[in-house]
C-alpha cells in the first residue's frame, strides 16, 4: 500500500473514533444528512512534493479535506451541531499530530463555512477543513 493511502486511512480511523457523528471516505453526499451529522474524508491533493537528492525522497504537503455537514431543525441547532463536530475534529488531530511516527505533522487549516438550502427541507449547514499532511516517501507513487 502505498504511503498516501496509508496516511489516509490512518486520518480516516482516527476520525472514525468519533461517536457523534458518521464518518466516510469519498462518498458521494447523500440527498438527507444523517441526524448526528455526516464527515467526509477528501483524498484532495497531494500536489508537487519536494525532491531531495542523495538518496532520493519525496516531502509531500499533501491538502486532504475534512467536510462537515449538519442537516438539523433550525439554524441554531445547525450552527450548534456544527461546532461541537469541529471541535472534536480539531481535538482528535491534536492529540497525535504524527499519525503514530506515519507523518513528519498534521495540521488544521481554517474551515471554509458552506450553507446549502433544500427544496422542502431542512437546510445543511457544513464546513470544509482542509488537512495539511506532511511526510516523506522514497518514491513519488509508492
Amino acid at each position: 500500500m502505498s504511503k498516501r493511502e496509508q496516511v489516509l486511512n490512518a486520518l480516516f480511523a482516527r476520525l472514525s473514533a468519533l461517536q457523534d457523528v458518521e464518518v466516510k471516505r469519498n462518498a458521494v453526499l447523500p440527498v438527507k444528512i444523517p441526524d448526528k451529522g455526516l464527515i467526509v474524508l477528501r483524498d484532495g491533493n497531494v500536489g508537487e512534493p519536494e525532491v531531495l537528492l542523495s538518496p532520493a525522497c519525496y516531502v509531500f504537503h499533501h491538502k486532504a479535506e475534512i467536510e462537515v455537514l449538519i442537516q438539523q431543525e433550525d439554524d441554531a441547532d445547525n450552527d450548534a451541531k456544527l461546532d461541537r463536530v469541529l471541535e472534536a475534529v480539531g481535538r482528535i488531530i491534536s492529540v497525535d499530530i504524527t499519525l503514530s511516527g506515519l507523518i513528519d505533522y498534521m495540521r488544521a487549516e481554517p474551515p471554509e463555512f458552506i450553507e446549502q438550502p433544500v427544496d422542502g427541507g431542512l437546510t445543511i449547514k457544513g464546513a470544509v477543513v482542509p488537512i495539511v499532511l506532511e511526510y516523506t516517501t522514497t518514491n513519488a507513487l509508492l
